[in-house]
């Protein structure tokens, strides 16, 4: 695969390539590119999963985490027609991997992202009672879903099984086992066409 993109480089340096020949390189450095990201998740999860992943505790602010995951997607989320409600409590802490959790949240920005319905509301909120932090991340699908909450956070599933170009099927498995390494808990609720994902972490 390395391999791959490294010739895939070198050859959209080449001068004067006819039209066709530099599609065909734009091609395969965008298929190169999605086996790289999938190869990667792949590994992460494999890690995870096996027990064999470092897990680094911290304290951490948990508003301050799902705020910075915004931000890496504020192009996207200005630009995706979804108007995003976000109440976030202030001065909750949870013990976790900052890298994990970063990794777990942006997974599910993406995921609203990629299979909400244009012009609909997507709701980010953090509570805290009883020495308990919920965060809740809800939005409205773009298309029917019938399928399984557990069935959903397996490996290689999709939801929207017609989307062929975007994800790889791994993005709700690397948010769960991630969370669950941190010893938070991860809930998938569906009704009718609200996805609703709760995570629950002890207070710090």
């Amino acid at each position: 695969l390395t391999s791959i993109i490294s010739y895939t480089e070198l050859l959209s340096k080449v001068e004067d390539l006819p039209e066709e020949a530099s599609d065909y390189i734009a091609i395969i450095a965008s298929k190169s590119d999605k086996l790289k990201r999938l190869t990667q998740d792949l590994f992460d999860i494999s890690k995870v999963q096996s027990g064999n992943e470092s897990i680094n505790f911290e304290r951490l602010d948990a508003a301050l985490l799902i705020e910075q995951s915004l931000a890496e997607y504020e192009k996207e989320i200005n630009s995706s027609g979804l108007d995003f409600v976000v109440n976030l409590e202030k001065d909750v802490y949870i013990s976790a991997d900052g890298k994990k959790m970063s990794r777990a949240i942006g997974n599910l920005i993406g995921n609203i992202l990629k299979y909400s319905m244009s012009g609909t509301r997507v709701f980010i909120l953090l509570r805290a009672n009883e020495g308990k932090a919920r965060m809740e991340f809800k939005n409205i699908a773009s298309y029917y879903m019938d399928f399984d909450p557990e069935e959903i956070v397996g490996r290689f599933v999709r939801g929207d099984e017609s989307r062929s170009s975007e994800g790889s099927g791994l993005g709700l498995a690397i948010a769960k086992s991630y969370v669950e390494a941190c010893k938070g808990s991860f809930e998938l609720n569906i009704d009718g066409d609200l996805f609703k994902i709760t995570i629950g972490f002890d207070r710090a």
